[in-house]
């Protein structure tokens, strides 16, 4: 019986997180863009360009770590729908003995982000 080893994704360039935000490149360009672009662009390098097939532009941070990325999710709905959800205090329901000592080091985890 032959054995497959399973392939990881292909990283992303060099590090490098985008997004898809239906809005105009000029706009997040100039000084008119907004205040969480510009705090991204001065602790990350970013690059906007126009998406392929003109469904509006490409916003990609690199070396972005978790907070990074949440900011860049924030800023795409910010940008589309105008508000950003937040989600916070969901129940989590009765957690056994080993979620209650894994739950740590899964939130350690999911700030991070994936390497």
């Amino acid at each position: 019986m032959a054995v497959r080893k399973a392939r990881r994704a292909r990283p992303g360039p060099e590090g490098w997180f985008a997004v898809t935000v239906q809005a105009d490149v000029a706009g997040l360009k100039g000084e008119d863009r907004p205040d969480v672009l510009a705090r991204l662009a001065e602790r990350h390098e970013v690059r906007i360009t126009s998406a392929p097939g003109g469904r509006g532009c490409e916003i990609a941070v690199r070396g972005a770590d978790g907070s990074a990325r949440e900011e860049v999710r924030a800023l795409k709905q910010l940008l589309e729908t105008g508000e950003v959800l937040l989600v916070e205090g969901q129940p989590h329901g009765h957690r056994t003995l080993l979620g209650r000592a894994a739950g740590p080091v899964f939130r350690q985890v999911a700030r991070k982000g994936p390497r």
